[in-house]
């Protein structure tokens, strides 16, 4: 692929997504689109620099991205129309830029407003620069101008993108090599274009339109279209479609179309008014689930070379239950039956999912098992039976739903937990108290699933195993000393761990690799508090809330992993990871367990909490700055935007566990 270009590779959160659940732009808060996916929002990150401005008679071109303009920004209300004003600083005038994506096509369009404020008539030329990393690469591409649309045409092998634009004619074009002599980016700059009609390798492209004269007071409006498609034809189509109509009418389309949609899950809020940040929620979960197969990435990825992180833009089964389950909630029963359906298709013929997946269903880069995942999956078909009733549905998953809870059945250690795996914060392999949880949960849920289709034996058989892990829970990971339950038992650790552990007279012990070749080191007990932990009653439901020994472990929670400096919820004693920051996951997870327990008010003030790291456009991060506050580290996260859901619902009294009370904890 080449040497890493450190200037694209910096790790640097969205503002704000735009999308239609195939194509995925990030931008920045002066309204720069920096990262594009196409045709799926995992794979792959096409974009290099795609750069406008505006030219005023001789003057070099004062680019939008730069400190030429001041910004601010916003949603068209309830849609994924991102508004940026832009007002220049040495001008008079003020550019309102519209970004967004057609719902049905894989255009974006760019529709710009441009008005003259001042007391003199402008005489304006609008350029594009741009260049394209297809497939994450800088080799084997080429550009041109196709004459026929007066587009620029990028390509690498099969994947296509155009670039034109619609209202005005074209006023000149470059095509070169970017960093190069030939590169057009200082030709645009000085408003010289010189016609070059192509280029190979790392290409890039510049196109000149002329608006012409601008007066006092009057404004014009102007449209770019980038299209993605698999072939030259492919997208002249695209950009024929374009053409039909006006940017505007295409944006009050788009806007309609997402009104629309919202539709369903407004209804689900029973009278409740929705919070901007329900809908901004649901908006943002959409945008980061595949169209195709209904699998959701965790976040848009920004660290693809994995300098801080192991990457975010694949789907974790875990994860994407918790999306597919809040949809559910929300009204969107179809979106959830399509994950499900495709967990099923990637299953493992053990029974079991890996770790992640990219959302074609091809195995991603992965560190170790999680058995928690499996659990969560048959939690979510009960999930999504629980809500709908649908037959039809429970037979397409029935061989993944027997498989799966087979296979838990067939992990279960002589001290009734499950087999070790990694926790659900993928930095421990042990027997976790969470993932026990979620097994427990799970084969309950194959257990009544087997029952509704009449299958005695599995019913009872998966039954006596999730109560055989419950026990496991009550007896092995609860302690009587601490007062609390346990992170987990049997944890690995490296040889010292282990040797400090015998000298204070700790239980540890050892073993071998699979192989038999390396020796492996484990602790007995991790009495680590963990949030996590609050699994055991929410979703899973091993406990009621009011359960002596789950109340005795969330004062444990607040009291160990509050973060008292800008407040929320950490993940576990010890946590470094970004410094050891709050997470909103955790600190929404403690809200809906005050919900259930009947402790609304401190569930308020968590719900606030949350919601006051969110950005500006209401988009959730993983985690808040400690000292200050804020988004910190991945934004918009999907789980986050889950919690959220739950957590809304769960304080309007909407949430199902809330109206089946006790359901899930008769054994």
């Amino acid at each position: 692929m080449g040497k890493i270009n450190q200037a694209t590779t910096r790790l640097e959160m969205p503002e704000a997504i735009i999308g239609n659940s195939r194509m995925l732009a990030l931008l920045k808060r002066n309204g720069e689109i920096f990262k594009l996916f196409w045709p799926r929002i995992d794979y792959g990150q096409h974009l290099g620099r795609f750069w406008t401005g505006l030219r005023f008679g001789n003057s070099p071109t004062k680019w939008f991205h730069l400190g030429e303009w001041s910004s601010s920004q916003r949603y068209l209300a309830d849609t994924n129309i991102l508004e940026t004003t832009l007002t220049g600083l040495s001008s008079q005038l003020s550019v309102t830029q519209w970004d967004f994506v057609l719902p049905q096509q894989d255009l974006l369009a760019r529709h710009y407003k441009i008005e003259n404020t001042g007391g003199n008539s402008e005489s304006i030329t609008f350029f594009l620069y741009c260049n394209f990393e297809i497939e994450e690469s800088i080799l084997y591409d080429g550009v041109y101008l196709d004459f026929a649309s007066h587009a620029l045409v990028f390509f690498r092998r099969d994947v296509y993108f155009a670039v034109a634009g619609c209202g005005y004619p074209l006023a000149g074009y470059q095509c070169g090599r970017r960093d190069t002599a030939t590169d057009p980016y200082r030709e645009a700059t000085e408003g010289t274009l010189w016609g070059n009609r192509d280029s190979i390798r790392h290409g890039a492209g510049s196109l000149a339109w002329d608006l012409g004269e601008v007066r006092p007071g009057e404004a014009k409006t102007f449209t770019i279209y980038l299209a993605a498609g698999h072939g030259e034809e492919e997208v002249r189509a695209l950009l024929a479609v374009a053409a039909t109509r006006g940017g505007s009418e295409w944006l009050e389309d788009t806007r309609q179309y997402w009104l629309d949609w919202l539709q369903a899950g407004a209804r689900t809020l029973e009278g409740v008014p929705a919070h901007p940040a329900y809908n901004r929620s649901l908006l943002a979960m959409k945008l980061m689930t595949c169209r195709e197969t209904g699998a959701s990435i965790a976040a848009p990825e920004f660290d693809p070379y994995y300098q801080a992180c192991g990457g975010y833009g694949y789907c974790w089964p875990r994860d994407a239950v918790f999306v597919a389950a809040a949809l559910d909630e929300a009204g969107y029963h179809q979106s959830a039956a399509q994950f499900y359906n495709f967990a099923a298709k990637i299953q493992n013929k053990e029974g079991d999912w890996r770790q992640r997946y990219f959302l074609d269903g091809m195995p991603a880069p992965f560190w170790g098992k999680q058995i928690d995942q499996t659990g969560a999956v048959l939690w979510g078909y009960w999930h999504h039976y629980s809500l709908t009733g649908d037959r039809d549905f429970l037979e397409q998953i029935w061989f993944s739903l027997a498989a799966a809870a087979s296979y838990l059945t067939e992990h279960l250690e002589a001290n009734g937990l499950p087999s070790p795996s990694f926790d659900p914060w993928e930095d421990e392999y042990l027997q976790g108290t969470y993932s026990a949880a979620a097994v427990c949960a799970g084969l309950k849920a194959a257990s009544e699933l087997a029952a509704v289709k009449g299958n005695k034996g599995d019913s009872d058989c998966w039954l006596a195993a999730s109560k055989t892990v419950r026990e496991g829970i009550l007896k092995r990971q609860w302690s009587e000393r601490l007062n609390r339950f346990r992170r987990g038992v049997n944890r690995r650790v490296y040889r010292d761990t282990y040797e400090r552990a015998l000298g204070r007279g700790e239980r540890a012990f050892t073993g071998t690799d699979p192989t038999g070749i390396y020796q492996t080191y484990f602790i007995g007990e991790d009495e680590r508090v963990d949030a996590a932990l609050l699994g055991l009653v929410f979703p899973f439901a091993v406990l009621d809330p009011l359960d002596d020994r789950m109340e005795a472990t969330v004062r444990a929670i607040e009291e160990k992993l509050w973060n008292w400096g800008a407040g929320g919820l950490r993940r576990y004693e010890g946590d470094n990871y970004r410094e050891g920051n709050p997470w909103l996951i955790t600190t929404f997870w403690l809200s809906i367990y005050h919900c259930l327990a009947g402790n609304r008010t401190r569930a308020r003030q968590l719900f606030n909490w949350c919601l006051s790291q969110a950005n500006q456009h209401l988009l959730l991060p993983e985690q808040a700055g400690k000292d200050s506050g804020g988004p910190a580290w991945v934004m918009p996260l999907n789980w986050s935007h889950a919690m959220f859901i739950f957590t809304h619902l769960a304080l309007h009294g909407q949430l199902s566990i809330l109206k089946n009370p006790g359901k899930k904890t008769d054994y």
